[in-house]
């Protein structure tokens, strides 16, 4: 059987990898002939490198990030500590190793630009190039997957959004994030030889980037752009859009091009690699279908529930509230701290949190005093 993987980020190329690892013949296919500089925090939280021995193993630049300071649309300062660092990387860097694995292990590259899709019997046929057929195709292209659109249907346009900032020559150690007066925020991550400054929201009225050029001329006005950058990443608010399917007769989606991005954090490096991983054992095992209903069991609620907590918390007043609180209690701040770095499963943090109420409340009063 041969298998095409449309798009080589970290979703592509490690589905790849454990293919071509097991001897599946397996071609990976990008437009770019190199890993580039994505638009990206950069993240890669303590999760996924515990989860995925091979991004353990990751020997490329990257920055151990332990704080992170947070800043409500009203001022309000908090900053939190995490004795598990996240490592903050150039996506040329890691997404380089993620398709270096890929190709080590033997799979194919054909660099090019897919246009579009169609059946052939059995088999599919790729604009790309002068064409290209397989009989199992795996779309890695993105929030715009070119794969989802023609076989499965596009993102709804409202559940997208555009990110959009800057790569600035900057010295920085901590990440920052200010929230913004509508739902959405703004963030720079220090990288390891620049910052990425950029932000997002759901909120279509609010002008983002005037957002992002206030704060870097505030913060960041005498250090050099790099480049300025825009793209599209899915922002899920609706539950019942996990309902759809992720894979049918010969074909499956992955990592943004599933949707699959947390809706709270913005984290999908986690998600992309969790994916790619689960459809290469379910073509392995020689049961594709499995893919559908193992990423669900796995990790869909988990999704469903950040959509939820989303709607929530990204909501400005709720955000004063929860900032007021924890600039006075460092047991809020620990608990907030755990959830940005995925420690607790987001299904289990209203019994945490209840846990540590009595906790929150007395350092809450005991700074009033």
């Amino acid at each position: 059987m041969k298998i095409a993987v449309v798009g080589a980020g970290p979703a592509g190329s490690f589905c790849a990898y454990h293919l071509a690892k097991a001897g599946a013949d397996v071609t990976l296919i990008d437009q770019f002939p190199a890993a580039w500089e994505k638009p990206c925090g950069g993240g890669v939280p303590p999760k996924v490198r515990e989860r995925f021995a091979e991004i353990d193993s990751y020997d490329g630049p990257r920055r151990p990030v332990a704080v992170g300071n947070f800043v409500s649309p009203d001022g309000q300062a908090v900053r939190l500590v995490s004795g598990r660092p996240m490592w903050v990387v150039a996506r040329r860097d890691f997404d380089g190793y993620l398709r270096r694995l890929a190709l080590g292990a033997g799979a194919k590259f054909v660099r090019g630009r897919v246009r579009r899709v169609a059946r052939e019997g059995a088999a599919f046929r790729l604009a790309v190039g002068e064409g290209l057929q397989c009989d199992y195709l795996i779309g890695a292209d993105g929030a715009k997957s070119v794969v989802r659109r023609d076989l499965f249907g596009p993102i709804p346009r409202h559940l997208l959004t555009s990110t959009v900032g800057y790569f600035l020559r900057a010295a920085a150690t901590d990440a920052t994030s200010w929230f913004l007066p509508r739902p959405g925020y703004i963030w720079a991550y220090p990288r390891p030889d620049h910052l990425c400054l950029g932000g997002g929201s759901a909120d279509t009225a609010l002008d983002i980037w005037g957002q992002v050029d206030e704060i870097r001329q505030r913060h960041f006005a005498a250090d050099p752009i790099l480049k300025k950058w825009a793209a599209p990443i899915p922002f899920i608010r609706e539950p019942d859009f996990y309902d759809g399917p992720t894979a049918g007769e010969g074909a499956a989606v992955i990592g943004d091009a599933a949707g699959h991005v947390d809706a709270l954090t913005g984290e999908g490096i986690l998600y992309a690699l969790w994916d790619g991983k689960l459809l290469a054992e379910a073509l392995l095992a020689g049961r594709p279908g499995d893919y559908d209903q193992r990423w669900r069991a796995e990790f869909g609620r988990e999704l469903g529930k950040a959509t939820k907590l989303s709607r929530w918390f990204y909501d400005p007043p709720t955000i004063r509230r929860v900032f007021g609180v924890a600039t006075r209690s460092e047991t809020m701040r620990r608990f907030l701290m755990a959830i940005m770095t995925d420690q607790p499963s987001y299904l289990q943090t209203g019994n945490l949190f209840l846990r540590q109420l009595p906790a929150i409340g007395w350092e809450v009063l005991r700074s009033l005093w």
